[in-house]
């Protein structure tokens, strides 16, 4: 499905131990994008031991061949790949200045782990400085006939949320679902909220875009847990700046990126116009 924004660059960061599904995701959005991949792996800095070498050798000879095999399977695709030392996040941030979106992949380790180790993709979300996309390490099915879904709530994170949906529903053909997390109080107004952002915002920007709303009652974390399950990809909001938007968008992210079933975007609030910025898409 053609798009009358032009994308230039899909930067992929690739682990050293399985980055061949995070890969094979970003070469698809690439291509759908008309962008060039560029995979990432970054390292620590070698020392003069027999087994640094060897371990940032057999790293490089591993992105290359995943590179090769993009190339292969995705004819025209442009790619390149490049080992680079340094922190993880803060290499894929520098990469990712100049790139329209960043992919990486989910972390694997529970929440108690990750607040003693880290984690890159969390925190990716609040400092990547364009949107990021966090791939599942465990096996997803997509049906042909999966819907994006995004998530939205009353702060101005839904907006750029809203606006990458919307293009990503028509660049890939498929149907939009706008869902809504709300109290049983907040339920009208939200319905009523739902719509503005819609047809004000975006529905005739993107008039051949199918779109439905869903506005539930549920914890967040297992209503868009569940819809995940059943979604091509999962759109969320990020205020950034070293911090979450309220509510919504702030635990119940972490929760996503780390259990989603499907590839989750974190669509970053920008500057500039958030419907009509082509980083935002």
């Amino acid at each position: 499905m053609s798009t009358s924004t032009a994308f230039s660059r899909v930067v992929a960061g690739v682990s050293t131990m399985d980055g061949r599904a995070v890969a094979r995701w970003a070469a698809e959005e690439a291509i759908t994008r008309h962008a060039e991949l560029r995979l990432v792996t970054a390292r620590p800095a070698p020392d003069r031991h027999p087994n640094s070498i060897a371990h940032a050798n057999r790293a490089t000879e591993r992105l290359v061949g995943i590179a090769g095999e993009l190339a292969s399977g995705w004819p025209g695709l442009a790619v390149t790949a490049q080992v680079v030392t340094g922190p993880p996040a803060a290499v894929l941030r520098a990469e990712a200045q100049y790139a329209d979106l960043l992919v990486v992949g989910a972390d694997d380790g529970s929440p108690f782990t990750e607040a003693f180790n880290g984690s890159v993709p969390g925190d990716l979300v609040a400092t990547a400085p364009c949107p990021l996309v966090v791939v599942p390490r465990r096996e997803w099915t997509t049906p042909a006939s999966a819907p994006v879904v995004v998530a939205l709530d009353e702060s101005a994170t839904s907006q750029a949320a809203l606006a990458y949906a919307y293009a990503t529903a028509q660049r890939t053909g498929r149907p939009l679902t706008v869902m809504r997390c709300v109290t049983r109080e907040q339920l009208d107004r939200a319905v009523g909220t739902v719509q503005a952002l819609l047809h004000v915002a975006l529905a005739e920007l993107y008039p051949t875009v199918a779109v439905t709303t869903e506005v539930t009652t549920g914890d967040p974390r297992h209503v868009l847990g569940a819809a995940s399950r059943r979604a091509a990809l999962l759109v969320l909001g990020s205020r950034g700046h070293g911090r979450f938007a309220a509510g919504l968008f702030g635990s119940v992210s972490r929760y996503l990126i780390r259990r989603g079933g499907c590839p989750v975007v974190v669509a970053r609030t920008q500057p500039t116009s958030l419907v009509l910025s082509s980083r935002a898409l």
